[in-house]
């Protein structure tokens, strides 16, 4: 039996994104920088949004710097309807149409559930499920007026917590158990059109802030917070958190072609924590 070219594409063009508009929300540090810096490795050109201006302009030239492509900082509140839905058309009114939409701007307060206020509470999930909403829905609308569908993504991130409970965090398990949940609704709804969507669920991550709260540099209970962090880390069977790259390198194969049958998932990437 042989494989006609055309089923066969080559492994070279499978993980190009040339040609791609992408944008990063929560892109200025962290994970969601890491994202950008590989989708702009495998050609995409970017936008990173993010609440902090500085952070994502500072992103967003290094990758200039580095790979010589388009990366456009955008200082943006996920929260804002009508910033996300202009920044998505200003995306899309390139040459290059809006082909990826990363949702990746979050928070995490850890607070002991009987301590939870009703402003932590709609703080969390304002950012992290209705502004995954409104990028989606930005995204989406976008998307769903090409002449020619194809390669269209909206990569989610959950977490494990979305899938398991965490101490300290219910207010953030809560909210991520939605993004998991609206992620799954969004594929079935959005699949006809060629619209696939998945969200990624880390464990935890070593990023700038989880080393902040380690010294308790973000005003948290570092001591606290170190003994969940450990009791958290034993749990991993791989022995150890992830690197914020180890993320990215999930997050851009699930938005490119390598994955172009996958959709309705969330893709835990935590050590193997979700296998126990």
């Amino acid at each position: 039996m042989t494989t006609d070219a055309q089923d066969h594409p080559p492994l070279s063009a499978l993980l190009s994104l040339s040609g791609r508009v992408a944008v990063v929300t929560g892109a200025g540090r962290g994970i969601g920088a890491a994202i950008a810096t590989r989708l702009a490795e495998a050609g995409a050109d970017l936008f990173l949004a993010d609440l902090d201006a500085g952070a994502a302009e500072e992103t967003a030239s290094g990758l200039r710097d580095r790979f010589g492509g388009r990366a456009v900082a955008v200082q943006l509140d996920v929260r804002d309807r009508d910033a996300v839905h202009d920044l998505a058309a200003r995306a899309d009114g390139t040459d290059e149409r809006l082909r990826i939409w990363v949702n990746n701007a979050g928070i995490y307060p850890a607070t002991p559930f009987t301590d939870i206020s009703a402003q932590e509470w709609d703080l969390v999930h304002d950012v992290c499920v209705t502004g995954t909403l409104i990028g989606s829905q930005a995204a989406a609308a976008r998307m769903l007026g090409h002449d020619r569908p194809g390669g269209h993504v909206i990569l989610n991130m959950s977490s494990v917590a979305g899938l398991l409970g965490r101490p300290r965090m219910a207010s953030y398990v809560a909210a991520k158990h939605a993004v998991s949940g609206l992620t799954r609704a969004m594929a079935v709804e959005l699949g006809p059109a060629g619209i696939r969507v998945l969200a990624i669920a880390p464990s935890m991550v070593d990023t700038p802030g989880m080393q902040a709260r380690r010294t308790g540099g973000d005003g948290a209970d570092a001591a606290a917070l170190a003994a969940v962090e450990a009791g958290l880390t034993a749990n991993i069977p791989l022995g150890r958190v992830a690197t914020a790259d180890e993320i990215a390198r999930v997050a851009v194969w699930a938005v490119g072609d390598l994955a172009a049958f996958v959709t309705g998932v969330v893709l835990p990437v935590d050590g193997g924590v979700s296998s126990h």
